[in-house]
């Protein structure tokens, strides 16, 4: 299988572009600090987000998407405060797209779970999104006898093709085969030919080699301890917070 390199043309991080902030955020779930004292400043372009299973990054991108209340700090995106928003008003910014592929689904039919995203959402979604993503053959299947690569392809689509400016994609290989990978891939490449901010996380180090990114943050146990260009996350940093040596990285 053949995997090409892509990137966004919007490298050089400026004060405009600087659209998402974390503010010293932490999370405490049942008295435990999920998430500690977290900043972070994105701008559009592409993002990734590692670390090994529970080291914090799905509360993370919850939190940033505005459905997990941060216990202190805050996170603005555009400038408002998600947290203070509506749930209509955060869905029109931030899509966040679900580490369980099963985990949205109610309707009857591929074809009115994604309408009924579209109601929910109040606004149409971008076909050209589920297109891409969707074979024609699913619409008239039940998302609940779908294999798991087929029920992530829709739970993406339902989400991205509200085509919202912020894309937040939780483990979104995961099930996947070789031409599920592709499709998400175009669809991340589409995404970023529009503008868009895309963060992208993953305990797998096996898909680093197929981007070209901003920035990449690593947790671990709910604490940042890396944020900077992918050339400068060295084996020896991984190996030391759990994490699989990467791939060879597009130079």
């Amino acid at each position: 299988m053949y995997f090409r390199c892509f990137t966004s043309d919007i490298l050089n991080e400026r004060a405009e572009d600087i659209l998402i902030v974390v503010e010293d955020i932490s999370v405490i779930y049942a008295g435990n600090e999920v998430l500690k004292n977290i900043s972070l400043t994105i701008n559009r372009g592409l993002h990734l987000l590692i670390g090994k299973n529970g080291s914090g990054k799905s509360t993370l991108l919850k939190t940033i998407a505005g459905i997990v209340k941060p216990s202190r700090g805050r996170v603005t995106v555009f400038g408002k405060d998600i947290h203070k928003l509506s749930r209509r008003e955060a869905v029109k910014l931030v899509g966040y797209v679900w580490q369980n592929p099963y985990a949205g689904f109610l309707e009857v039919s591929v074809r009115d779970e994604l309408e009924f995203s579209e109601r929910i959402a109040g606004f149409s979604l971008n076909w050209e999104i589920v297109d891409i993503l969707i074979p024609k053959n699913l619409l008239s299947r039940n998302p609940f006898t779908l294999s798991g690569g087929e029920a992530k392809r829709v739970s993406i689509a339902s989400i991205l093709a509200l085509d919202q400016p912020v894309w937040l994609l939780d483990e979104p290989f995961d099930y996947l085969d070789n031409e599920g990978v592709e499709a998400v891939l175009k669809v991340i490449e589409y995404g970023l030919g529009k503008g868009k901010i895309i963060v992208v996380a993953s305990a797998n180090t096996a898909y680093l080699h197929m981007f070209k990114v901003n920035t990449v943050f690593l947790l671990h146990n709910g604490e940042k301890v890396f944020e900077g260009k992918i050339e400068d996350l060295s084996s020896d940093l991984l190996k030391k917070f759990g994490i699989p040596s990467k791939a060879m990285i597009c130079g």
